[in-house]
């Protein structure tokens, strides 16, 4: 699992969608604007402050620092930051078999091979 290469909008819009909250209050519970929260998750993908950057983090229970480069520091945050990923990343396997199931037998096991030869390049 690479999280590294996931931008600062895919993490933020990931942790949105997985604590099943709208970004107006995610906006809201950080005391900043909906347009303003718009602007880090939609195409614009702008880099909040810092001040909005730590507003935002702590709404979602993440480091500052994950948030922004994907980075789990050691500290006292890590098991539940940990946690956050992990439940993140289920929540994608959960999505990827839902799409999966309803694929026919043969497009499955092409899915299959095209992993696995990922995998191993990797």
């Amino acid at each position: 699992m690479v999280f590294y290469d996931m931008t600062f909008r895919e993490r933020l819009r990931e942790l949105i969608e997985y604590q099943g909250l709208f970004d107006k209050e995610v906006a809201a519970r950080a005391g900043i604007s909906k347009r303003s929260m718009d602007s880090y998750v939609g195409s614009e993908a702008c880099m909040p402050s810092a001040e909005v950057a730590v507003k935002i983090a702590r709404v979602l229970g993440v480091s500052v620092e994950y948030l922004v480069t994907g980075d789990l520091k050691i500290n006292d945050q890590l098991d539940d930051q940990l946690k956050i990923v992990n439940q993140a990343t289920e929540h994608r396997a959960r999505k990827i078999l839902h799409h999966f199931s309803k694929l026919s037998e043969r497009d499955q096991k092409l899915l299959i091979t095209i992993a696995q030869t990922m995998e191993e390049s990797e």
